[in-house]
């Protein structure tokens, strides 16, 4: 008898293309900074859109094989880049390649992320997790090199060769980017670690425990190195909401125990390591000193400044004009080309943005457009945990901020929001031929 044909075999050719598409895509997102930081570093600005052809292959293979994701949300976010842009050339600032690089950062990669979660299955994702967390144990090293090196060393260069990639931080130390452009690289990385390892704790049994010990301990070590308000922050979230989704499964001590467990131990290894207590006196300093009294506290430096992201933009808008300055003229490349700088022309907060670009109309639209996308695909996941599987609530809670505000026109928050995106919906689709584990971990 002859052996039989493996699962993955059984893919059409054009679905295996889209899938290792998909793989090089999160490829990429990771070791695009360190291309353009210590490998090719004049190559920098081509870099930048390093994954464009990824997308743009992967489109042209799903449309010829009758598998691109015509949805009401690739549909409708066209129409409305389409009519942004046309304003944009009749009315704002007119700039064509301003504007084609405003419909890259608020349009062009989302659909990849449909095609992601149509590709991708249950145990695919379980896979790229594992590998997320082996990358997680090479990234901790290269941000505490960073973290202890001067930024005069090789390991601090920044985008283009240039000198001090870290971002300021606290005695003396600098917000360290690992193998990304910038902090919020970091940030969104372990984020995602923290979901797979969460997911790996209450959701399967598929990593072995020394893997979920050691990147246990390298996410502990990296998040007070990190010098990262956001990171800490964002961890948080996603830990609740790994309590949370335990919380409505069976045995759910079982798994809140396992969590603990682990935890734990790992907190108790990494507090050993000298370079832990390090980052952990630059964290609490830097904390100190941004919600200290002279910034307000903690309920104005923290909470005021989020809430001030989501209703700010309504609230001071009056000298824009009726339809904005023009789609894409808020991100830094549009400030580069239109006015000479790399600063937040229009506001460094993401809605700030898009109010700036398209107007109340517009801009209003748009932020509508990406609240109800997220909406979609929180429903979709939650109805798959009443069946049992939280794994897609605890990876979209690692993109949740990211969605919602996260800045799309920074290449690299919009790869999460990619990734973020389609393994959340893959994590709730289980094949019987695909599932390396179908039961739930209790």
């Amino acid at each position: 008898m002859p052996a039989e044909t493996p699962a993955y075999l059984k893919l059409d050719r054009s679905t295996r293309y889209l899938r290792w598409f998909c793989v090089a895509y999160i490829i990429l997102l990771i070791v695009e900074g360190a291309l353009r930081k210590w490998f090719l570093p004049s190559l920098s600005n081509v870099l930048l859109l390093i994954r464009d052809p990824i997308v743009l292959a992967s489109y042209f293979i799903a449309l010829a094989h009758g598998k691109f994701p015509f949805n009401i949300y690739v549909a409708s976010g066209l129409v409305l880049v389409a009519v942004w842009s046309t304003t944009t050339l009749l009315f704002g600032h007119g700039d064509f390649i301003v504007t084609a690089f405003g419909v890259r950062a608020n349009y062009f990669h989302i659909p990849m992320a449909f095609i992601m979660g149509t590709v991708f299955y249950r145990n695919d994702v379980i896979e790229i997790g594992k590998w997320w967390l082996i990358a997680t144990l090479a990234m901790t090293p290269i941000i505490t090199l960073q973290f202890l090196s001067p930024q005069s060393a090789w390991i601090n260069l920044s985008v283009g060769g240039a000198e001090g990639g870290g971002f300021s931080g606290a005695l003396g130390r600098y917000r360290p980017p690992g193998t990304f452009s910038f902090i919020t690289g970091v940030v969104s990385f372990y984020t995602v670690s923290v979901a797979f390892l969460a997911s790996g704790l209450t959701q399967h049994k598929a990593y072995p425990k020394w893997l979920i010990f050691a990147s246990a301990i390298a996410i502990i070590i990296a998040i007070p190195v990190s010098i990262s308000r956001s990171l800490i922050l964002s961890a948080a979230i996603t830990l609740l909401t790994a309590f949370f989704v335990s919380g409505l499964q069976r045995n759910t001590i079982i798994r809140l125990a396992r969590i603990a467990f682990f935890g734990a131990i790992a907190v108790f290894a990494a507090s050993q390591i000298p370079v832990f207590d390090e980052g952990k006196e630059a964290f609490l300093a830097r904390w100190e000193h941004a919600t200290g009294d002279v910034e307000g506290g903690v309920g104005n430096a923290i909470f005021g400044r989020v809430l001030d992201l989501f209703v700010g933009p309504f609230l001071t808008n009056d000298n824009l004009p009726f339809l904005g300055v023009g789609i894409g003229a808020g991100t830094q490349v549009g400030n580069q080309l239109l006015r000479g700088d790399t600063d937040f022309g229009l506001g460094e907060g993401e809605w700030f943005r898009l109010v700036g670009e398209g107007g109340i109309i517009l801009g209003g639209l748009y932020i509508l457009w990406r609240v109800s996308l997220f909406i979609s695909v929180f429903f979709f996941c939650f109805r798959a945990l009443r069946s049992g599987n939280g794994m897609g609530l605890i990876l979209l809670s690692a993109s949740a901020l990211t969605i919602l505000i996260g800045q799309y026109g920074q290449t690299t928050m919009l790869g999460f929001v990619v990734v973020g995106l389609g393994l959340s919906a893959a994590a709730v689709r289980d094949r019987k031929e695909f599932s390396v584990e179908r039961g739930s971990s209790g």
